[in-house]
């Protein structure tokens, strides 16, 4: 993304620096407009990989640093994470590119859920969506209540989806991510091929590190089960700049800022906005949606989209999944590109 444009601006009312960048002649081109959104803990260089198929296509891109990542703000205040800000902020950011064509905006993880949103706050100026990973999370009247949610996935999947949240919301968890950075990014990018029955070679790391109680702090802090252990890497993970560059990148990103999208869940910051769309009807995505899911991602998982397509919100939704983990962008990001480049093909009458 060297020859991509690197901008900022401080959006309100809160103040907030919103790094972003901005695709060659993006400002000539009379053509719709992708908008990049990466998750949790990455930035938008994690779509480098994908860029240069995209930029086939007759589309520009604006390419987004999160909140408390990358060169953006990172607040330690997790109200400042709500979704309907976020959506503000970005909305602010189309403004001041004078972008005034409908966007479609394409979101991995946490970028998926702000993609979410921001087509039910503004959705006017959506003429489709890209969710990767994260499938769509309705609006809903209630708490989130993190161990009543452990509980029904764990009697639903057999284990508690978002047990994770535990180690992300407690207080010594940026300091214990920080002092073991090399053992956090193994807990992200490690391979470990299942030899329980009826599931053998299946890669488990995912679900052994952010879906069993205190695996990830085990793993971490090496105790536990994984005092002597270090699991080996995929392919992507073991190339020492890919490493070195991501290392490099959360120690000067910090830890604080970016565990508050978990601390806003767990806290329920946004739960009256969420009862807002919900009393306004703004639940259903009605444009049309592409959905990327992977094999190898246990907490996002593949078929959660059926829950949002039984209740009739996704009416016009296309689901594909690839054989690999959560970290699909690192791992095969030209597969993703080129079912991002068919969708458009086929729903926007684009050519590649």
């Amino acid at each position: 993304m060297d020859h991509f444009e690197h901008k900022t601006l401080v959006t309100k009312p809160n103040q907030l620096t919103y790094s972003y960048y901005l695709s060659p002649s993006f400002h000539d081109q009379n053509i719709q407009t992708l908008i990049l959104v990466h998750g949790y803990p990455d930035s938008a260089q994690m779509w480098a990989g994908a860029i240069p198929y995209l930029q086939k296509l007759p589309f520009r891109m604006l390419v987004l640093d999160i909140l408390g990542l990358g060169d953006s703000s990172k607040p330690t205040d997790p109200s400042l994470y709500n979704y309907r800000k976020q959506a503000d902020s970005l909305d602010q950011i189309l403004r001041c590119e004078k972008v005034g064509g409908k966007v479609i905006p394409v979101g991995h993880d946490w970028g998926s859920a702000i993609c979410q949103r921001f087509y039910l706050y503004y959705p006017e100026r959506c003429s489709g969506l890209c969710l990767v990973s994260l499938a769509y999370q309705p609006p809903t009247t209630e708490p989130f209540i993190l161990d009543e949610a452990n509980q029904a996935t764990t009697h639903r999947f057999g284990y508690p989806q978002w047990e994770y949240f535990n180690f992300f919301t407690a207080s010594d968890a940026p300091d214990l991510m920080r002092n073991n950075m090399d053992r956090f990014y193994e807990c992200m990018h490690g391979l470990y091929p299942s030899a329980k029955a009826g599931e053998e070679g299946k890669d488990i790391w995912m679900r052994e590190m952010f879906c069993v109680p205190d695996g990830m702090r085990e793993y971490i802090t090496s105790t536990g089960k994984y005092t002597d252990y270090t699991v080996p890497l995929k392919s992507y993970a073991e190339d020492t700049q890919v490493k070195k560059q991501q290392i490099d990148r959360l120690f000067q990103d910090g830890m604080e800022g970016a565990v508050c999208y978990y601390t806003s869940l767990t806290t329920n910051t946004m739960l009256e906005d969420e009862r807002e769309l919900c009393q306004s009807g703004k639940r259903s995505l009605d444009v049309p949606v592409l959905y990327i899911g992977q094999t190898g991602d246990w907490v996002c998982r593949t078929d959660l989209m059926s829950d949002a397509r039984k209740q009739g919100l996704v009416p016009d939704v296309e689901e594909k999944v690839i054989e690999a983990g959560h970290w699909v962008l690192y791992e095969r990001p030209l597969e993703v590109a080129e079912l991002l480049g068919d969708w458009l093909q086929k729903r926007f009458a684009v050519s590649t």
